[in-house]
């Protein structure tokens, strides 16, 4: 798991990389486009500090200028990063064939998450026709207390170390169904550990079902899990249980083996 501290315990920070990675991780929907006052803005950065980054960024190629307006925005080679880390991780290489088979023998969508902090990251989604509508697609993070497939990896982490990321989480109802107060969410976890996954009805999203199982990487502690998402306006929660659990616990099995072996 990362370690976070205080900027000022830290003396090997480099304080200029902080602010150009601030700068960067304020491009989002809302601002595709910014110029040296907004970026200024947004980031809380000095003007001239914001100038000096985002030039910088520029210069390496990891922001554009947009023609006309001169407002910088994220360049392709910001790509890179995500691919780099998607070639590099031993959990997604050794997830692929497994995510092809659960495409081949459910109707669900197959989903790998990773455990980053409080937060559930969906490092690879393959999603069916019926899940297209609902919103998961423009967002790659989602709470990890409320997620099936949060609970999941949560659930293979001890119970003081969950607490902690718990302390550290915002926890409030996102959904009806959403299970939000500290002891229903350890008892979920617990639950989570005896029957080897974890199991949400639209908790996080609108008609939403999923059934996720988590495992760990032993050569580095990162935690993942495979979650099979479904589309509760075609099925039911029996009838997604009946599909998928047998298979999922299956398939994860063989995945920590294999990781154990490698």
């Amino acid at each position: 798991m990362t370690e976070h501290k205080k900027d000022t315990d830290d003396h090997l920070l480099v304080g200029s990389v902080v602010k150009a990675f601030r700068v960067l991780e304020a491009f989002d929907r809302q601002h595709r486009g910014m110029g040296f006052s907004e970026i200024s803005r947004v980031t809380g950065l000095e003007k001239s500090a914001a100038q000096r980054a985002a030039h910088t960024l520029w210069r390496l190629g990891y922001l554009d200028k947009a023609p006309g307006s001169g407002e910088y925005r994220l360049s392709l080679r910001c790509q890179d990063i995500g691919t780099r880390f998607a070639e590099a991780s031993r959990i997604v290489d050794a997830v692929a064939p497994y995510i092809t088979l659960l495409r081949r023998k459910t109707q669900a969508s197959v989903n790998l998450t990773m455990l980053d902090r409080t937060e559930t990251v969906f490092v690879q989604r393959h999603t069916t026709v019926d899940m297209l509508g609902n919103k998961l697609g423009v967002r790659a993070r989602l709470p990890a207390y409320c997620t099936a497939t949060g609970i999941a990896m949560l659930s293979r982490l001890p119970d003081a170390e969950v607490e902690a990321i718990l302390a550290e989480s915002d926890l409030k109802p996102h959904m009806p169904n959403t299970v939000w107060q500290v002891d229903e969410i350890m008892a979920r976890i617990r639950m989570a550990r005896q029957q080897r996954f974890a199991f949400g009805i639209e908790e996080d999203i609108a008609s939403d079902i999923t059934l996720a199982c988590g495992f760990t990487d032993p050569a580095t502690g990162d935690v993942a899990a495979i979650g099979l998402s479904y589309f509760s306006g075609t099925t039911t929660a029996a009838e997604v249980q009946a599909q998928g659990r047998d298979l999922l616990i299956s398939v994860v099995d063989n995945l920590a083996r294999e990781l154990v072996d490698g």
